[in-house]
């Protein structure tokens, strides 16, 4: 700094002047040249983010059809598993009691054998199942209505059902049964069950 002081001190003040000048010419310059570099730089990282941003809106919309596909599967894994169950030899042999037993009233059901009656609350309960899975949303009620007959068990099953709920006072008793016949018959533009 010593040296450049002399420098300066035999300058007149137009040439001070024409030296600060020159100076400030050469920062607004380079000035400018830090924004342009700036503004190229932002622009990158805006696109930079905007990439990102859609390489994220791409990776959750396929997270989003992914857990579809695995809640589908899941649900598909379940009315499976139920249809094994209704498959088995023991529930066969119900749905069969119920299928011949031709009851027309409660009395008629009380009138059965203990084992013919536990059919009835057996296959109730089987449809009452499938209706709570239906009614909450886990299971299509299309794939029930296309794996099982619950129009069929409804009419065959209507003298119990009815008796259970008058007998013991709940309304509610297999009422989740009572609304699967009623999605399925409208569904097929069928009357529900009689």
């Amino acid at each position: 700094m010593p040296q450049f002081i002399p420098l300066i001190a035999g300058l007149s003040l137009s040439d001070l002047a024409s030296f600060v000048s020159f100076f400030s010419s050469i920062a607004i310059i380079l000035g400018a040249l830090f924004v342009v570099f700036q503004i190229r730089d932002n622009k990158k990282l805006v696109a930079a983010a905007n990439a990102q941003a859609t390489a994220a809106a791409t990776q959750a919309s396929l997270q989003t059809e992914q857990m579809k596909q695995t809640n589908e599967i899941r649900d598909m894994d379940l009315i499976m598993r139920l249809y094994e169950f209704a498959n088995t030899a023991e529930v066969q042999s119900a749905w069969l009691t119920v299928l011949n037993s031709g009851i027309g009233a409660y009395e008629e059901f009380e009138k059965l054998p203990k084992a013919e009656q536990v059919s009835f609350y057996q296959i109730a309960a089987l449809f009452e199942s499938l209706g709570v899975l239906v009614e909450r949303g886990i299971v299509k009620q299309e794939v029930v209505g296309d794996m099982f007959l619950t129009q069929l068990a409804w009419t065959k099953m209507k003298p119990f059902l009815v008796g259970v709920r008058e007998k013991y006072g709940d309304e509610e008793s297999f009422a989740f049964f009572e609304k699967l016949n009623r999605r399925l018959s409208s569904e097929s533009g069928m009357p529900p069950g009689s």
